[in-house]
């Protein structure tokens, strides 16, 4: 007797859980691929869902995903401001560096001209 292998759909609260513990361990990890990729499958997942026709159960796990998905939100935007503030330190720092390059290659041709006067001598 074959067994047939019919895949029955994730139940939705199953799958608003394991997108919010995606969600979590992308943030947690700073892969904001993953983070990104993960919040398109949320939002996807969402525009089908038809909210008058969840149960209460199902109601209370998108609850529990919406103030998850705030605080990752913020998480998001304070990290957006850290790597804003380095790269406009880098852009402030940019004119030393490059005139400690300057002078750096001044002195590598200082040598080499004295050097050269050397091998002329």
């Amino acid at each position: 007797m074959a067994m047939t292998n019919t895949l029955r759909p994730v139940p939705v609260t199953a799958r608003l859980q394991m997108l919010g513990e995606r969600l979590r361990d992308a943030c947690a990890a700073r892969n904001w691929t993953a983070l990104a990729r993960t919040d398109a499958e949320l939002a996807q997942l969402l525009g089908g869902l038809d909210a008058a026709a969840l149960s209460p159960g199902e109601r209370g796990a998108l609850q529990q995903l919406r103030r998850l998905h705030q605080q990752i939100s913020a998480e998001c935007q304070r990290e957006l401001e850290r790597v804003g503030q380095t790269l406009a330190r880098m852009r402030e720092q940019r004119q030393g560096w490059s005139a400690y390059a300057q002078a750096a290659d001044w002195g590598v041709e200082a040598q080499a001209a004295d050097w050269g006067a050397e091998a002329q001598a």
